[in-house]
């Protein structure tokens, strides 16, 4: 029972990720923001992300009640600010949202690992939850508009993470969970391979950018609010379902295959949403990236993690998904066509298929079915 509180709070950093991006139709319309700032926000909400990891240190519990109180605050912030000072706001709720990811992951890690159970399968499960509840996002968010107002859901977000500090303040067993997370590594980026580095900002950057994009391309196109509100959740059902299912038979092909099977699939789907724009082909698309997406990111962060251990290579990647989308809304801005701003994400799916027969994916791939047989013996 001790972990059903971090269970749901996990689901919930699940829906504080994708919520920006379903309200970002509405958000550009109540705000009067172009493009350009509307990818200002979010470079402000993931760069902040990324620094929140950076700031796990001492005692996790801490971490994991300072960070609710920073999301429950900027969420309540966000509800009321009309648009002033959003940037700031923005920052603070992904500050917030980096804190509660990492304290909780490595909270879960650690109490796993001290009653005898395998780290590994609690990430895989902390990663589906995650993602059932950036799935449900677009959902809850078109339900609050047909009300007339985004308040409710924000203050209700706000509320939850709330209650998750109170409950993090009274649960003194989460003290015995307080390892200090290692500093950053900024020298062993040298052993790290520079395209794996690469691989690991653009598929962070191209879930952010997608994520955040989609539901307002699809209303440009002219689609209903229901369509664009179920153009987004095909995307984030694509990413929670290939991890369920690989999750489930990974053990079918090796890696290395999967990774590049997964970077083809997210390169064509990201050209049919360039092409498409609206209706069920903008659906597909998004689903079939999603789909790629899910099994590629955790594999390459399992790679990278071998030549260096620490926070610095999620920082990396929160960088990525930080300048993604802020590339995306400048070039749009620029423009004056999302569709052109949606060449970003596909670039960067070509660069890393183009990168992915470059490395040595294979014998990283043997590697892992290596260290399978040595835990199984």
């Amino acid at each position: 029972m001790r972990a059903f509180p971090l269970y749901l709070g996990f689901i919930a950093t699940g829906i504080g990720v994708a919520l920006p991006g379903a309200l970002l139709p509405t958000l550009l319309v109540r705000w009067h923001l172009g493009d350009a700032q509307a990818g200002q926000l979010f470079f402000a909400a993931w760069i902040g992300s990324s620094i929140g990891s950076l700031l796990v240190r001492g005692s996790l519990r801490t971490i994991l009640l300072a960070g609710s109180v920073l999301i429950a605050g900027a969420a309540a912030g966000i509800a009321l600010c009309g648009g002033h000072a959003a940037d700031a706001w923005l920052a603070l709720y992904g500050l917030g949202l980096g804190m509660v990811m990492t304290a909780t992951s490595l909270i879960r890690q650690q109490q796993v690992a001290q009653s005898g159970g395998r780290t590994g399968t609690e990430l895989v499960r902390l990663n589906l939850m995650w993602a059932a509840g950036a799935c449900a996002c677009p959902a809850l968010t078109e339900r609050a508009l047909l009300h007339g107002s985004m308040r409710p859901l924000l203050l209700g977000l706000a509320l939850f993470f709330s209650l998750l500090a109170v409950w993090a303040a009274m649960q003194s067993d989460l003290l015995r969970a307080t390892e200090a997370a290692k500093s950053p590594s900024w020298s062993a980026l040298k052993r790290t391979p520079p395209g794996l580095i690469c691989m690991i900002f653009l598929i962070t950057g191209i879930e952010a950018a997608t994520g955040g994009w989609l539901a307002t391309y699809a209303r440009r196109g002219g689609d209903t609010v229901a369509a664009s509100v179920a153009a987004l959740t095909c995307f984030w059902a694509g990413l929670l379902l290939s991890r369920l299912f690989w999750s489930v038979c990974d053990r079918w092909l090796t890696h290395d295959r999967v990774v590049r099977a997964s970077l083809v699939l997210m390169a064509l789907a990201s050209a049919l949403l360039v092409v498409s724009g609206q209706g069920s082909s903008l659906a597909v698309g998004a689903f079939l990236l999603g789909f790629g997406i899910g099994p590629a990111y955790p594999l390459l962060l399992a790679w990278a993690l071998r030549f260096q251990r620490g926070t610095t290579m999620f920082f990396l990647a929160g960088v990525g998904s930080a300048c993604l989308p802020w590339l995306m809304g400048v070039l749009s801005s620029r423009a004056g066509s999302l569709r052109i701003g949606f060449v970003v994400p596909m670039t960067g799916t070509f660069v890393m298929l183009a990168l992915s027969l470059l490395l040595p994916l294979s014998v990283w791939s043997r590697e892992d079915r290596s260290q399978d047989v040595d835990q199984v013996a």
